[in-house]
């Protein structure tokens, strides 16, 4: 094969390289800030895909915790989603390169204010890609927001068959709409599906029972006594005998 041929090939491979890479870079910025999943798709496939991590998907999506259980039709949150805002904060998925100094910047927030409410922030300087952020704007006039904060996440409840959410808001006496504050990757707030992780407002009057507690236990959580949570819960037959998942009142 004679050195003009070579050449011939070596920039055919060269061509052909530039456009694969040009192809896949197109394709990961096209997933925009949310992706669908679809049959076959697992969460490398999609990091892959979009440009981002498997740890970024979950941190964005809570709801898949560690685990690597995704279904078709599932709407999964990207890195750089801006979540609604209210009442002056924003919840904002942090992207690869985003600075706490960057995002106050960019929403017309201060690095202070946000270290403040995120009080996972434990060093300024490193932020996660995934990681949601609540973030204050401050008004026009130069004011800081109101004080009160979003609602926090509490505990976390996983869907049982016959769940919806208007018996889960009732079972832990709060509301729907309070629901899907603290849950914004519940789109159709009429689809949620069997073992589907789903936080419950903090401040509840009701508990989960995790694996591991005890009645003693669960007082000491709340500071109250085994004897005023059976009074609580007369359901409770005998006080050595509770299970996970068992929802319990404690005010």
């Amino acid at each position: 094969m004679n050195n003009k041929k070579i050449f011939q090939i070596f920039v055919l491979t060269a061509v052909l390289l530039a456009m694969f890479a040009t192809t896949t870079s197109a394709s990961a910025a096209g997933c925009g800030t949310s992706v669908t999943v679809v049959s076959g798709d697992t969460l490398r496939k999609i990091a892959d895909r979009c440009g981002t991590t498997v740890s970024a998907i979950q941190r964005a999506n809570p709801e898949i915790g560690s685990g690597n259980l995704i279904y078709p039709g599932q709407v999964l949150l990207l890195p750089g989603t801006i979540l609604g805002s209210d009442g002056g904060y924003l919840i904002y998925i942090v992207a690869r390169g985003d600075t706490v100094k960057g995002l106050a910047a960019r929403f017309g927030s201060t690095v202070d204010l946000i270290v403040a409410h995120n009080p996972d922030i434990k060093n300024v300087n490193l932020i996660y890609e995934g990681q949601r952020l609540t973030i204050y704007v401050t008004t026009p006039g130069g004011n800081l927001p109101p004080t009160t904060p979003p609602p926090s996440s509490g505990q976390v409840y996983y869907v049982q068959k016959g769940d919806t959410l208007r018996n889960i808001a009732s079972r832990f006496s709060t509301t729907v709409e309070d629901i899907l504050k603290v849950n914004s990757q519940i789109a159709n707030p009429n689809l949620i599906y069997v073992g589907q992780a789903i936080t419950i407002p903090a401040g509840v009057s009701t508990y989960i029972v995790q694996k591991g507690d005890t009645l003693r236990i669960i007082a000491g959580k709340f500071g109250t006594t085994v004897e005023n949570l059976l009074s609580l819960n007369p359901n409770i037959k005998n006080p050595n005998l509770i299970y996970v998942g068992q929802v319990l009142n404690v005010r």
